[in-house]
Protein backbone atom coordinates (compact mmCIF):
# COMPACT_ATOMS: atom_id res chain seq x y z
CA UNK A 1 0.00 0.00 0.00
CA UNK A 2 2.37 2.14 0.17
CA UNK A 3 5.93 2.80 2.01
CA UNK A 4 6.12 0.89 5.74
CA UNK A 5 5.55 3.02 8.65
CA UNK A 6 8.93 4.65 9.78
CA UNK A 7 8.45 6.23 12.90
CA UNK A 8 9.78 3.64 15.60
CA UNK A 9 7.41 4.90 18.74
CA UNK A 10 3.93 4.93 16.34
CA UNK A 11 4.97 1.49 14.61
CA UNK A 12 5.69 0.26 18.75
CA UNK A 13 1.98 1.26 19.69
CA UNK A 14 0.29 -0.44 17.06
CA UNK A 15 1.83 -3.42 16.83
CA UNK A 16 1.54 -3.83 20.75
CA UNK A 17 -2.28 -2.92 20.23
CA UNK A 18 -2.58 -5.18 17.32
CA UNK A 19 -0.67 -8.09 19.84
CA UNK A 20 -2.89 -7.12 22.72
CA UNK A 21 -6.31 -7.37 20.30
CA UNK A 22 -4.79 -10.82 18.61
CA UNK A 23 -5.11 -12.17 22.38
CA UNK A 24 -7.96 -11.11 23.42
CA UNK A 25 -9.77 -13.09 20.52
CA UNK A 26 -7.65 -16.11 21.93
CA UNK A 27 -4.15 -17.43 23.55
CA UNK A 28 -1.62 -17.90 20.81
CA UNK A 29 1.93 -18.63 19.83
CA UNK A 30 4.56 -16.45 18.32
CA UNK A 31 4.28 -17.42 14.99
CA UNK A 32 -0.09 -17.86 15.68
CA UNK A 33 0.46 -14.24 16.59
CA UNK A 34 2.16 -12.90 14.30
CA UNK A 35 0.47 -14.60 11.17
CA UNK A 36 -3.14 -13.06 12.48
CA UNK A 37 -1.15 -9.68 13.03
CA UNK A 38 0.02 -10.06 9.07
CA UNK A 39 -3.80 -11.38 8.71
CA UNK A 40 -5.20 -7.84 10.79
CA UNK A 41 -2.36 -5.68 8.33
CA UNK A 42 -3.09 -6.76 4.77
CA UNK A 43 -0.78 -5.52 2.22
CA UNK A 44 0.94 -3.64 5.25
CA UNK A 45 1.25 -7.60 6.94
CA UNK A 46 5.44 -6.84 6.42
CA UNK A 47 5.76 -4.25 9.08
CA UNK A 48 5.75 -7.31 11.91
CA UNK A 49 8.60 -9.15 11.68
CA UNK A 50 9.83 -11.98 13.82
CA UNK A 51 13.07 -9.73 15.11
CA UNK A 52 9.97 -7.40 15.94
CA UNK A 53 7.27 -10.01 17.58
CA UNK A 54 9.22 -11.47 19.85
CA UNK A 55 11.18 -8.84 21.66
CA UNK A 56 7.60 -7.18 21.74
CA UNK A 57 5.86 -10.27 23.76
CA UNK A 58 8.61 -10.57 26.04
CA UNK A 59 7.91 -6.43 26.80
CA UNK A 60 4.55 -7.20 26.76
CA UNK A 61 5.20 -9.83 29.59
CA UNK A 62 7.57 -7.73 31.29
CA UNK A 63 4.49 -4.79 31.68
CA UNK A 64 2.28 -7.71 32.86
CA UNK A 65 0.20 -7.66 29.68
CA UNK A 66 0.47 -10.75 29.01
CA UNK A 67 1.12 -13.80 30.13
CA UNK A 68 3.09 -16.89 28.99
CA UNK A 69 2.85 -20.56 29.54
CA UNK A 70 3.75 -24.06 27.64
CA UNK A 71 1.57 -26.40 25.81
CA UNK A 72 2.63 -29.48 24.16
CA UNK A 73 2.32 -28.45 20.24
CA UNK A 74 1.63 -30.97 17.39
CA UNK A 75 4.71 -32.75 17.28
CA UNK A 76 4.98 -33.27 21.54
CA UNK A 77 7.18 -30.69 21.69
CA UNK A 78 6.04 -27.64 24.39
CA UNK A 79 5.00 -24.48 22.11
CA UNK A 80 5.24 -21.15 24.10
CA UNK A 81 1.46 -19.47 24.67
CA UNK A 82 0.72 -16.40 25.42
CA UNK A 83 -2.57 -14.88 27.17
CA UNK A 84 -3.77 -11.64 27.45
CA UNK A 85 -3.78 -10.78 31.68
CA UNK A 86 -6.39 -8.35 33.06
CA UNK A 87 -4.33 -5.49 33.09
CA UNK A 88 -3.70 -5.86 29.20
CA UNK A 89 -7.07 -5.67 28.84
CA UNK A 90 -7.16 -2.70 30.47
CA UNK A 91 -4.36 -1.45 28.74
CA UNK A 92 -5.91 -2.26 25.16
CA UNK A 93 -9.06 -0.51 26.12
CA UNK A 94 -7.04 2.51 26.73
CA UNK A 95 -5.03 2.20 23.62
CA UNK A 96 -7.83 1.58 21.60
CA UNK A 97 -9.83 5.12 22.89
CA UNK A 98 -6.71 6.73 22.07
CA UNK A 99 -6.15 5.17 18.41
CA UNK A 100 -9.90 6.06 17.71
CA UNK A 101 -8.75 9.82 19.36
CA UNK A 102 -6.19 9.83 16.71
CA UNK A 103 -7.84 9.06 13.73
CA UNK A 104 -10.69 11.68 14.30
CA UNK A 105 -8.29 14.36 14.97
CA UNK A 106 -6.83 13.21 11.63
CA UNK A 107 -9.65 13.15 10.19
CA UNK A 108 -11.62 16.78 11.22
CA UNK A 109 -8.15 18.44 10.45
CA UNK A 110 -5.59 16.87 7.40
CA UNK A 111 -7.39 14.74 6.21
CA UNK A 112 -10.20 17.32 5.71
CA UNK A 113 -8.04 19.37 4.37
CA UNK A 114 -7.18 17.25 1.41
CA UNK A 115 -10.64 17.30 0.25
CA UNK A 116 -10.77 20.55 -0.15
Amino acid sequence: MGKDITDGQVLKGLLDTLVLSVLQQEDNYGFGILQAVRDRLGNEGSILRDATLYPLLHRLESKFFVKSYFKPGDRGTPRKYYRITENGEAHLASRTVEWKRVVEILQSTIFSQKER
